[in-house]
């Protein structure tokens, strides 16, 4: 029997076909995890990426000529897809490092270049991996929203020219729409759910109160504790745990009063218990790198259902809470408003510029939640 000597992907090919899912536009784009040219894990979805469009380029082997041609016009448009503040990713049938650098660096892709090593990141966008549009792969481009939404699937020649007419598009709609909607996350946005001389006991509690400490876990004193919270390397936060039964009990009866009703109300959950309270102070350069966080994505954090954010003063400059993820512009209330908001939302503090910025926080749950984070 002849040997067969087609490359591994070509020869896995029709056993892929059976995985291959059907893909359109405005359905909600499949997350894929992938190896990058550098031999570093990336997910289309990770937090680096959030807030902003993705260009997926589904392409041959590296070393075919077509498909070096291929991928040149979208270095050619690298400037209008940064611009944009697209991501342009390239996946490829290809898994070896060394070419994938090569095609980098040879054309001036400016990418990600990825390697799908079991035709899966393929297979969800519709595609049998070496044997595709028609006889054999080419390119397919993939645009997707900075929601995550598929804007469109091109397979034709001049795609790349027209996936940066499409970003820049996404960019001027986001523009447009801030004249009937303001990016508006899915936040509950409460006014006064505390008083003047709340704030201001919380502001003055936590200035005056509670050792240093740098562990998280340590037991909180009688008069609480001080600790850093530095996400993604940030040098501006500390925090300050409520420990004064007290200050808590006031603080809880007017979470109970003018917070909770309002959750069960809009979110048609049940909170029966929260977390510590914090005042978080932001003070000075906020260094690190800006990406955002989520409050629910460790297994120790997993019961999270909502995070509450409380203003306690307004007299700073910067500070504004910011959902990428549906738009640039940030929240900034009034001392007393509160922010209620999914756990799993992607959120990042912008650098206080001036004054010093105070926030009560929280994380509201209740028993299924815990049990549903175990497993239950």
């Amino acid at each position: 029997m002849t040997p067969d000597l087609r490359p591994a992907h070509e020869r896995a090919a029709p056993l892929l076909k059976a995985y291959v899912q059907a893909i359109a536009q405005g359905d909600t784009a499949p997350d894929v995890s992938l190896m990058d040219q550098d031999g570093r894990p990336l997910r289309l979805f990770e937090d680096a990426f959030a807030g902003r469009p993705l260009v997926l380029v589904f392409c041959g082997p590296l070393d075919d000529a077509a498909t070096a041609k291929a991928l040149q016009p979208f270095a050619e448009h690298r400037d209008a897809f940064a611009s944009a503040r697209a991501t342009l990713i390239v996946v490829t049938s290809t898994t070896d490092a060394g070419k994938a650098k090569d095609l980098r660096d040879d054309t001036g892709l400016g990418a990600f270049v990825c390697g799908d090593s079991n035709g899966a990141a393929f297979a969800q966008y519709g595609l049998a991996k070496g044997t595709d549009i028609p006889g054999r792969l080419t390119v397919r481009t993939v645009v997707i929203t900075p929601n995550r939404q598929v804007r469109s699937i091109m397979d034709e020649t001049g795609s790349a020219a027209a996936a940066a007419e499409q970003v820049a598009a996404l960019t001027a709609e986001a523009e447009e729409r801030r004249h009937w909607i303001p990016g508006h996350a899915p936040v509950l946005i409460i006014p006064n759910a505390l008083d003047p001389e709340d704030c201001r006991l919380l502001i003055e509690h936590s200035e005056a109160g509670g050792e240093f400490a740098i562990a998280k876990q340590a037991s909180p004193g009688p008069q609480g504790m001080k600790i850093p919270v530095n996400d993604y390397n940030r040098q501006d936060r500390v925090d300050h745990i409520i420990h004064d039964p007290a200050v808590m009990q006031r603080i809880d009866q007017r979470l109970h009063q003018r917070v909770i009703p309002l959750i069960q109300k809009a979110f048609a959950f049940s909170v029966t218990q929260r977390e510590p309270l914090h005042v978080a102070r932001y003070h000075g350069p906020r260094d690190g790198i800006e990406i955002g966080h989520r409050d629910n994505v460790a297994a120790s954090s997993a019961y999270r259902r909502f995070a509450l954010s409380i203003a306690l003063n307004d007299d700073y400059e910067g500070g504004e809470l910011v959902f990428r993820e549906y738009a640039e512009q940030g929240y900034r209330c009034p001392a007393g408003t509160a922010l209620v908001f999914s756990s799993s939302l992607l959120h990042e503090v912008q650098e206080t510029t001036k004054g010093v910025r105070y926030n009560l926080i929280s994380h509201f749950y209740n028993e299924q939640s815990v049990q549903e984070a175990r497993g239950g």
